[in-house]
């Protein structure tokens, strides 16, 4: 769920700045491929973190030339905002990518920013989210390209706001969980999960955290994306156009809005965008200068709405920025590398370990 506690998430985990034991991962005899990242990053919400990344890719099957590999991914992290996120992610392609399957979960507080307008201008309030979540979804191909699945996850969200509120000295406090079943709906052309330079990427997802499910609030969400891929003239560079959008509708918590910020539009690292339904188009060409070096640019515009019927009464938000990208793992197509990019009023600085809307 691509909710404001799990913003966290992004803008923490996938953001590695040096690699070690590269002859080791390289090597073709080696029936998997490890990659231990030390990490350092750099946000305006969170501050400088700090932490380790490792990943591991593998075939379930080794005569099986058609699934992508498989992949475990462990992260810890820290932040001088005291915040950090410990969590795994366990990906599986198997039965010549008839079936795939994913897992994470993990244990994580985000120290972060809401902003909010009055009569007199607007003002930022300090927040802070602590999160336990586990969550999996399984799909099953049913048709060249075409996958049909079920998702679910468990999440207890505690979120303390830095504000006294009025004859008392407790803070205002939402704790709630957010329990959630859902089906999804994919077509993948892509040649290559990690790096594609050629195919789309259409995915339809519905979620419901109904109270049913032990919620204290019944709402739904829709999310949708759209990405193609074209490679261009030279054989080094790719096109890659991007729609995506993900509402929130029914009775919302504050968890589970929706803030422009990380992949979906660059440039925004404030958290001062934030309401149930976000929708943003963009654009990023994608160039490799030499084997192991490469340079992305980008740009596009979000915005944020309470509901459709509003999104031409509320901002565009554009953001425009570049990267740099090195080839970690040859054989997986993993990059690393360091996006910069601007946006109205803010800017954001990421480094991160395979380039945007991979896996």
């Amino acid at each position: 769920m691509k909710q404001s506690y799990l913003f966290l998430i992004l803008i923490l985990i996938y953001a590695p700045v040096f690699s070690q034991g590269e002859e080791i991962v390289e090597e073709k005899q080696k029936k998997v491929k490890i990659a231990g990242v030390p990490y350092l990053n750099y946000s305006r919400t969170v501050g400088f973190s700090y932490g380790l990344l490792g990943a591991a890719f593998y075939k379930l099957n080794a005569n099986d030339s058609i699934s992508p590999s498989s992949s475990t991914t462990i992260a810890g992290i820290y932040s001088t905002s005291e915040s950090y996120i410990g969590m795994g992610i366990q990906q599986f392609y198997f039965a010549e990518d008839r079936w795939r399957t994913k897992l994470a979960g993990g244990i994580g507080n985000g120290n972060l920013q809401v902003y909010q307008s009055f009569y007199s201008g607007g003002s930022f309030i300090d927040y802070s989210t602590k999160v336990k979540f586990i969550m999996g979804e399984v799909a099953r191909r049913v048709a060249p390209d075409l996958y049909v699945g079920l998702s679910g996850g468990m999440v207890n969200a505690r979120t303390e706001f830095d504000l006294d509120l009025p004859l008392t000295d407790r803070r205002p406090t939402i704790d709630i969980p957010i329990n959630y079943v859902g089906t999804f709906i994919q077509s993948d052309s892509r040649n290559n999960v990690n790096y594609p330079n050629i195919g789309h990427n259409i995915q339809a997802s519905f979620k419901n955290s109904g109270e049913w499910l032990g919620n204290e609030t019944n709402f739904n969400q829709l999310e949708l994306s759209y990405d193609l891929y074209k490679p261009l003239m030279s054989g080094k560079d790719i096109f890659l156009a991007r729609y995506y959008s993900i509402s929130s509708f029914g009775d919302v918590p504050f968890v589970g809005q929706n803030t422009v910020g990380g992949d979906n539009i660059r440039g925004y690292s404030e958290g001062r965008y934030r309401d149930d339904q976000l929708y943003s188009i963009q654009a990023e060409y994608r160039y490799n200068f030499e084997s192991k070096f490469g340079m992305v640019f980008f740009g596009g515009f979000a915005t944020v709405v309470p509901e459709i019927s509003e999104i031409f009464e509320h901002d565009l938000l554009p953001g425009i920025g570049t990267g740099i990208r090195y080839l970690l793992l040859p054989k997986e197509k993993i990059n690393i590398g360091l996006d910069v990019a601007a946006g109205k009023g803010d800017w954001s600085l990421s480094f991160r370990i395979s380039d945007a809307f991979a896996r």
